[in-house]
This record gives structure tokens, C-alpha cells and sequence, in this order.
């Protein structure tokens, strides 16, 4: 990440999905709430996905 200076397109497009991500996982937490004991589990099995996938590709 530079800092200070511009990206680019291929760090661009990396910082806009890790914010699209950052979304989706604050919606996924939220929703999480509603949900049954299995089902929470299996949302949270969903944004381990994300999570690692950002973190391998990072």
C-alpha cells in the first residue's frame, strides 16, 4: 500500500473490494442477530471465508 502517493488500478481495485468486504461483513454481523444458534454458525463460517480470503490475498 503507498502511502502518500497514488496506486495502481490492480491497488485500487484491491482497497475497493476490502471495502465492499468491510460492508458485507458488518451487514452479515448485523443479520447475524436474528438468527438461530446454527444458523450464526454458518454466518460466521461465511465471514471467516472473506476474512481469509482477504487476508491470503493481501
Amino acid at each position: 500500500m503507498a502511502w502518500g502517493g497514488s496506486l495502481n488500478k490492480k491497488g485500487s481495485d484491491h482497497l475497493r473490494n476490502l471495502r465492499e468486504a468491510d460492508k458485507v461483513i458488518k451487514f452479515l454481523e448485523k443479520f447475524k442477530e436474528d438468527l438461530s444458534d446454527n444458523e450464526k454458525k454458518l454466518i460466521s463460517n461465511v465471514i471467516e471465508i472473506i476474512v481469509d480470503h482477504f487476508t491470503k490475498s493481501s
